[in-house]
């Protein structure tokens, strides 16, 4: 009886297999024996020098995910001059699937995980570039953000963020929108002589055009206010000298609060009113 024949390759698959294989092994040892603590020196330099943040790199390390090789940078500190330090345990890296590589914008995929908080996103690199992605569980009050130091406002954030610098032409602003929720927070901004705490103050921030923010309806839950804020943010060369125009529409639950704001020329009918704050954000005219 002959013996059974052995299965063969074809003789093109062999051969296409052995350079594949060797490509294989080169980009691993690479990927593998990259210098990330190098790296990671140089990222902190780089964004202390560009940027108004000082950025601390625990550990630079090689990732595989689902979306494609990247790198994981593990505890990341980020502070801000005159803020609190931010704590991020894990920050993954990646090239991002996108069209803009294709007219010179290259596109960085970031996904990062804090004690607290999650957060998912593209990053756009370029003179329009920006960011569009999602926030959850964000300690409101550690962004290292001067507009948020000068409102004084706390809570937990989610957040859906699509924002970007617009054209050389059109200024250079900041433009786009940004949907929040925030909960169980409070808020004293300049001018109010006591915190006023909420559950719930969720809506919508429009950046750029006419105004460098724009807020078409905000409400506000609390358990001493319930209130609807409309106005805008103007644009200024100084920080705080941004003109304020904010329209506040009430319905107040605590009766202290109540005459606090009427001495303030709140108009008033009942528990009912309208606030109107003007000025500047460093110097805000509440009447």
């Amino acid at each position: 009886m002959a013996a059974p024949s052995r299965a063969r390759f074809p003789r093109w698959l062999v051969a296409a297999f052995y350079p594949v294989a060797a490509l294989v092994l080169i980009l691993f040892f690479i990927f593998v024996g990259f210098p990330y603590d190098r790296l990671a020196l140089r990222l902190s330099q780089t964004l202390e020098s560009r940027v108004n943040l000082r950025v601390r790199i625990g550990e630079l390390s090689p990732h595989i995910g689902l979306g494609g090789p990247g790198i994981s940078a593990s505890q990341v500190l980020v502070k801000r001059e005159g803020s609190q330090t931010v704590a991020v345990e894990q920050l993954v890296v990646r090239p991002a699937w996108s069209l803009s590589w294709f007219w010179g914008q290259p596109a960085i995929h970031l996904d990062l995980r804090s004690e607290e908080a999650v957060g998912s996103g593209t990053l756009t690199l370029g003179d329009t570039g920006g960011w569009k992605g999602i926030l959850e569980g964000v300690p409101v009050g550690q962004l290292p953000f001067e507009l948020l130091e000068r409102l004084d406002i706390d809570g937990t954030l989610d957040a859906s963020v699509d924002l970007h610098l617009a054209a050389a032409e059109a200024g250079g602003e900041l433009a786009g929108q940004v949907d929040f929720d925030l909960r169980n927070g409070s808020l004293r901004a300049e001018g109010l002589p006591v915190a006023l705490p909420f559950e719930r103050l969720h809506g919508r921030l429009d950046f750029g055009g006419d105004h460098y923010i724009s807020v078409s309806t905000l409400e506000l839950q609390g358990p001493l206010l319930d209130g609807t804020i409309q106005g805008n943010l103007g644009y200024a060369d100084a920080p705080g000298a941004q003109p304020v125009s904010i329209d506040l529409a009430y319905s107040v639950h605590d009766e202290s609060l109540a005459e606090m704001l009427s001495s303030m020329g709140s108009r008033r009918q009942g528990d009912r009113g309208q606030l109107r704050v003007t000025g500047t954000l460093a110097n805000p005219v509440i009447r």
